[in-house]
């Protein structure tokens, strides 16, 4: 498999680079650099594929958006590459399809803009159990960078007159909405506020 040959000759060359990384370090090395390989290889998938729609700018538009909130607000990640697979191509697809030919009228937007928001105040940042927000200095540094962003999404939103534009910035506050909310965390039976196992 291509994921574990390129994965496993990086692990040996930072073990012959740096022998004195400990079992803790190493595996931290692998699992940031699965999540890259997984993240690179997902977000070459996504794009061929906006492509052959003729989606590509919707689609880099839509993973911008997205990620600037996801950078602060985190969320919940599948537990398994193939359910990432699963979620994020239909999702990177599927909503820059309905940001291009869907029209919402605008209080609609603007209310789901403000319930995000809202969701953001309360549940962001959101950890995971490999990724732990321990830090409370942290949390709140994220928190309040997540609440400016979707704030400033908001005020997007309303100012500007642009259809694409504001599916694609209520979109991307819906998905983060989502991904951080307790209800997801539960129904994936993936546990919350991780943060609370350590102290810091």
């Amino acid at each position: 498999m291509m994921k574990k040959l390129i994965i496993g000759n990086c692990m040996k060359s930072i073990k012959n680079y740096y022998p004195n990384y400990d079992n803790d370090q190493l595996e931290r090395i692998q699992y940031g650099l699965e999540s890259i390989y997984l993240s690179l290889t997902k977000l070459l998938a996504i794009l061929l594929l906006a492509i052959l729609l003729n989606i590509i700018k919707e689609t880099i538009i839509v993973l911008l958006l997205f990620n600037l909130l996801r950078m602060t607000g985190f969320g919940l990640h599948a537990t398994k590459s193939w359910a990432c697979w699963v979620t994020s191509i239909p999702t990177f697809i599927g909503i820059p399809l309905l940001c291009k030919y869907l029209t919402i009228p605008k209080e609609i937007l603007i209310a789901l803009a403000i319930l995000s928001v809202i969701c953001f105040i309360l549940f962001a940042p959101a950890d995971t159990i490999k990724r732990p927000l321990i830090r409370k200095r942290r949390r709140i540094i994220y928190k309040i960078l997540t609440i400016s962003i979707g704030i400033t999404y908001l005020i997007f939103i309303i100012m500007v007159n642009n259809p694409f534009w504001q599916n694609a910035l209520m979109f991307s506050m819906i998905i983060e909405t989502v991904l951080i909310c307790p209800l997801t965390y539960k129904l994936f039976k993936l546990p919350y506020n991780n943060y609370k196992n350590y102290k810091g």
